[in-house]
């Protein structure tokens, strides 16, 4: 089979260190053919390199898409520190995390792409090897928002923390899962990260108002 990736199709490719044409030339033979399906040799003769480099910079190919996650996951991280200091209230760094990671995948559908096809390898690097782990930070964030949040008062101290962050985690993995669906296999979810974010933020809404006691009550029925 010949190669399915060649580096000339991105002029800028050339530009870069050996490190970084790796990098961006796994992320797309990843995210087309499957972590599984690529081997390091298809990845360094595309890249234009050898493997020794990518051995060098990355430890083979489970480093490479450890790398991939992490840098990725490090770029909204840093987006949402800013959005989070800037925000006014909970409501509004609440609404942060979808807006700032639906925009950073969108830009990035090889990266979105990953975090559908590789997310068991994501988790499982966050657990064995948190310090490094973008996506350790990204929850990390999110249990420090809550926390700050329920120490200023700005919700009910009844609300379980944990089950919270995994009911936003959830839902924006949820919303991911389904648009690359929706773009590889014709999965009814026409809609767009802009309608997601509206559920995203009603369901956030509620939260940090408050829901009515008889509403919990009568959903209990």
């Amino acid at each position: 089979m010949g190669p399915v990736y060649k580096p000339e199709y991105y002029e800028f490719l050339y530009e870069k260190s050996s490190r970084n044409r790796i990098l961006v030339t796994a992320k797309t033979l990843f995210a087309s053919l499957g972590y599984d399906n690529t081997s390091t040799a298809v990845i360094a003769r595309n890249a234009g390199t050898s493997e020794s480099q990518l051995m060098k910079h990355f430890g083979g190919k489970a480093g490479l898409l450890e790398t991939i996650f992490s840098e990725g996951w490090s770029r909204i991280n840093t987006q949402l520190e800013t959005c989070f200091e800037s925000a006014s209230d909970l409501s509004a760094r609440f609404s942060c995390i979808p807006g700032i990671v639906f925009q950073n995948l969108d830009q990035d559908l090889e990266l979105k792409t990953l975090v559908l096809l590789e997310a068991h390898r994501m988790r499982e690097a966050a657990r064995s090897n948190p310090d490094q782990s973008g996506y350790a930070a990204f929850i990390k964030l999110i249990d420090q928002a809550i926390e700050k949040a329920k120490a200023d008062g700005e919700f009910q101290a009844d609300v379980p923390s944990r089950p919270l962050r995994s009911a936003i985690v959830g839902m924006i993995e949820g919303g991911v899962r389904e648009q690359v669906l929706a773009a590889r296999a014709n999965f009814p979810a026409s809609y767009g990260s802009e309608e997601y974010q509206k559920l995203f933020s009603a369901f956030l809404g509620t939260v940090v108002s408050g829901m009515p006691e008889r509403h919990i009550h009568a959903g209990q029925q």
